[in-house]
């Protein structure tokens, strides 16, 4: 009965800590809209249209009955990452029921309250990544509270499955088996080891297949290219890692030496609740994460395809915290019999997870922009309404133009207009998508100045060729970094009006 009563009450403190109307609500930005606009091509297409998501992600996507609230998929995905975190929390070898209980709400309430959470409530598998991570190391600690071959073969199917929803996975898995295997070397538990070793390599043989038969088209030269920052050479690993820590600190929500401290405490209560092999798993996990991104593999310590190692972390945390409470009320009970041991336990996790969620109050229930702590591109930028309002008032001989970060969006919230898939293409995505009855769009196919100056001529042109009234609508969105002043650049031999507001208007061009 404790068991489901703290469940429940870690799922309805989910929309309490999170903003779930803005994350269903807000518009969906450049790269939420092309994955957004791949439910809308046939199922088919699926493998080209997934490219660097999972295609299991893809699949999940089309089940939701409202394109508009597709991430709900991600805050599904937030839940299982809780539920995974209390079941490993839960699963050590506690006293007594009672203090596991404690244990695995704590591992719960450090997922549920960490910052970085906030920030993930785009349309990416990047909460699917976290969830499956703590999930294969919740299964570690259950393989190991009561060894047989039946939870090796449950641990081996998750994994196998667990591909096809996240890919790292691919990181995961070798710790979690790399770490039964060790744990069984150093017990000499041999016929044991034999058995971790030919479920770990079906397991291997079934994520290789997995990624060169689906995974691996979503990683093409284009996709390398904007993840070079974050593939470190060998000999710049100390001065990087120093530098995405201090980037990542923010969302991690306390200071260095706690965090540090706190995972060292994790480690230590794992050993010592007899879960060497979970101690191990999450000790290999970071070595696993800096050897594949030297390697160029996968981007190391970036605040999105790393998130799965913070949440991690937080879980490892929240055993910390339970395992300090634990011998707190060992201590206590010492000096009071009469006082209870997971009561005891209890307050004093109330006591520290409350400061860490009071230290990080102004995280919660974030709507993508709070000024002076963070913000998200769901907040800053907005091409559904100019989508919609452009829909409303253009004429039959207008021409719209825009940028192609603003491209996926205005295809995917013209939900009238038909849309056929052009593939490869040589973008980070993959593909492409054109709108054969749409002659009057003209998008831009590159980000510098002489790019947007021909396209914005072609517009103009094309708005004269057209007929009498021809007007020329601009539509832009994620305009950042050099394209911001290659737009001004080349706007400034036009006459720009803008008829509408928000953080990504509409405006009407013509020639000055």
């Amino acid at each position: 009965m404790w068991d489901s009563t703290a469940v429940l009450v870690l799922l309805c403190l989910i929309p309490i800590v999170h903003d779930v109307k803005t994350m269903l609500t807000a518009p969906y930005w450049l790269d939420e809209a092309w994955v957004a606009l791949s439910v809308r091509f046939p199922l088919h297409d699926l493998p080209v249209t997934t490219s660097s998501s999972p295609l299991g992600w893809s699949f999940l996507l089309r089940l939701v009955p409202d394109a508009d609230h597709l991430r709900l998929v991600p805050l599904a995905f937030h839940g299982l990452a809780v539920l995974a975190a209390y079941a490993f929390g839960r699963s050590l070898r506690w006293p007594t029921p009672g203090r596991g209980v404690v244990a695995g709400a704590a591992c719960a309430a450090a997922v549920l309250l960490l910052p970085a959470q906030q920030v993930r409530h785009d349309l990416k598998q990047y909460t699917s990544d976290a969830a499956i991570t703590v999930a294969v190391l919740a299964l570690v600690a259950w393989v190991e509270q009561d060894w047989s071959r039946r939870r090796l073969s449950v641990i081996t199917a998750v994994v196998a499955a667990g591909m096809l929803f996240s890919h790292v996975t691919a990181i995961v898995a070798p710790c979690a088996f790399g770490a039964l295997l060790l744990t069984a070397a150093i017990r000499r538990q041999w016929p044991r080891l034999i058995e971790v070793a030919l479920a770990g390599l079906n397991a291997g043989l079934i994520l290789t297949a997995v990624y060169f038969g689906i995974s691996a088209q979503g990683r093409n030269e284009p996709m390398q290219q904007y993840w070079a920052a974050n593939f470190p050479r060998l000999t710049e690993l100390p001065s990087y890692l120093g530098k995405q820590l201090d980037s990542l600190a923010p969302v991690v929500g306390a200071p260095a030496l706690v965090v540090a401290g706190l995972l060292v405490a994790g480690a230590w209560t794992l050993v010592k609740r007899d879960r060497l092999a979970s101690a191990i798993a999450v000790s290999l996990l970071p070595v696993a994460a800096v050897t594949v991104g030297v390697a160029k593999i996968y981007p190391l310590l970036e605040l999105r395809t790393s998130h799965f190692l913070l949440v991690t972390a937080a879980a490892v945390a929240g055993i910390g915290v339970a395992g300090l409470a634990n011998l707190t009320a060992d201590l206590t009970c010492r000096v009071l019999p009469r006082a209870r041991p997971a009561v005891v336990a209890a307050a004093v996790c109330a006591l520290l997870v409350g400061l860490y969620a009071v230290n990080n109050g102004r995280w919660y229930r974030f709507d993508g922009n709070t000024p002076g702590l963070y913000y998200t591109a769901i907040a800053v930028t907005d091409v559904r309404s100019a989508t919609r309002y452009v829909a409303k008032h253009r004429s039959t001989n207008d021409v719209v133009v825009m940028n192609n970060g603003a491209w996926y969006g205005f295809a995917f919230y013209s939900k009238s207009d038909r849309i056929e898939l052009v593939a490869p293409h040589g973008n980070t995505v993959g593909w492409w998508v054109e709108m054969p009855d749409r002659p009057d769009v003209v998008v831009v196919p590159g980000h510098d100045t002489a790019a947007i100056l021909a396209s914005l001529q072609q517009a103009v042109e094309l708005a004269a060729r057209r007929g009498d009234g021809g007007r020329v609508w601009l539509i832009r969105s994620h305009v950042i970094g050099d394209e911001a002043a290659a737009w001004r650049q080349a706007l400034a031999g036009y006459q720009v009006e803008q008829v509408t507001d928000g953080v990504e208007p509409v405006a009407l061009i013509s020639k000055g």
